[in-house]
């Protein structure tokens, strides 16, 4: 008999950690697939601005939405991601940096604290 093992297409960080971040457990598309198989959402909220991170590790993909007062703002749909990671720093900086598996250097980065906020270099500086 064998046993089938999963292998993510992207580099993830413990659940703990994105528990830690997001300040709240991941709901499932399917209750029935257990982390982290599937399409799981984190919401955030801090203000009137609140953040639905929605990651696929098996697929590699991951979207972020970002509302104001409830309202969607901005919306990013990424695929193909290689790795993601919990960024901490002692100036009270929280956030996540997604790298895509291409040659891509520039990564996304997803802040929730101490402001909920996303940025991306699509090119080096310098670089048109």
């Amino acid at each position: 008999m064998s046993v089938l093992k999963y292998v993510p297409a992207m580099e993830i960080p413990e659940l703990a950690d994105l528990i830690w971040l997001f300040e709240d457990e991941p709901q499932g598309e399917d209750e029935d697939v257990p982390w982290p198989l599937g399409l799981q959402s984190f919401k955030l909220t801090r203000g009137a601005i609140s953040v639905l991170f929605s990651i696929h590790p098996t697929a590699g993909d991951a979207s972020i939405s970002i509302y104001a007062d409830g309202e969607e703002v901005a919306y990013l749909k990424l695929r193909h991601l290689g790795r993601l990671s919990v960024e901490r720093e002692r100036s009270g900086y929280e956030g996540l940096k997604l790298w895509f598996r291409e040659d891509c250097k520039e990564s996304v980065v997803l802040q929730t604290k101490p402001a909920i906020r996303f940025s991306w270099d699509a090119k080096p500086l310098g670089e048109w």
